[in-house]
């Protein structure tokens, strides 16, 4: 019952259980996930043929390396995590003030954690299910564990910008992009249409954003 309780996060905003459980969610879910990763399979997608032009023991120092800064990612996450929400909190507030809403940050904040949580918690569990059936993986192949989006679909040779765009399009980017309109609706008590407008316009900029940073990678 979406509905009812961004009507209760109205009343009375909260917030922080929900962002306590969001990072023990993400720092679980990596504790899981990284002794199955394949650190020189990944680092050597990353370079793509320049991989070709390093000698192997170079190969194996980078990898060395890239495993003892991975101790440090469980913590690492524990700070970013915050960071990450209150900054995305703080882009949708200025979007609902944009569009004429008198919400204020709390209540934002409240609503985007809300919105998030759901589809969070299936994604993640469902990769942390599906990861013990592998014994390696690189990082490149962990979002397509989960056939949830176009991406999955798409041959392995796919140019980049292709395979980050249709990747955006997930069920759990939907389902949380849904949520997000039902929410700010209500908070901010605004129209279906200026609710979507605020959550839509910084997706697409994400979408964007992630279609240039793949056409990059493909250029070099």
């Amino acid at each position: 019952s979406p509905g009812e309780v961004f009507e209760d996060i109205l009343i009375k905003p909260t917030w922080v259980v929900v962002l306590v459980a969001m990072m023990v969610l993400t720092v679980g879910a990596q504790m899981i996930v990284l002794p199955h990763m394949d650190n020189e399979a990944t680092l050597r997608d990353r370079l793509g043929d320049q991989a070709e032009e390093i000698s192997d023991e170079r190969i194996e120092e980078m990898v060395a390396q890239g495993e003892k800064i991975t101790r440090f990612v469980p913590l690492i996450t524990a700070v970013v995590v915050p960071i990450m929400w209150a900054i995305l909190a703080g882009i949708f507030f200025l979007m609902l003030k944009m569009v004429g809403s008198e919400t204020d940050y709390q209540r934002t904040l409240s609503a985007t954690l809300h919105s998030y949580w759901p589809p969070s918690v299936v994604a993640t569990l469902l990769v942390t299910i599906l990861i013990q059936r592998v014994d390696k993986i690189t990082e490149q192949e962990i979002p397509n564990l989960v056939k949830s989006h176009l991406g999955a679909l798409l041959p392995a040779d796919a140019p980049g910008w292709l395979s980050s765009v249709a990747g955006t399009f997930s069920v759990f980017n939907v389902w949380t992009l849904t949520l997000l309109v039902i929410g700010f609706k209500i908070i901010g008590r605004l129209s279906t249409a200026k609710a979507s407008i605020a959550v839509l316009v910084p997706w697409a900029v994400w979408l964007v954003g992630k279609a240039g940073i793949g056409m990059l990678q493909d250029m070099f």
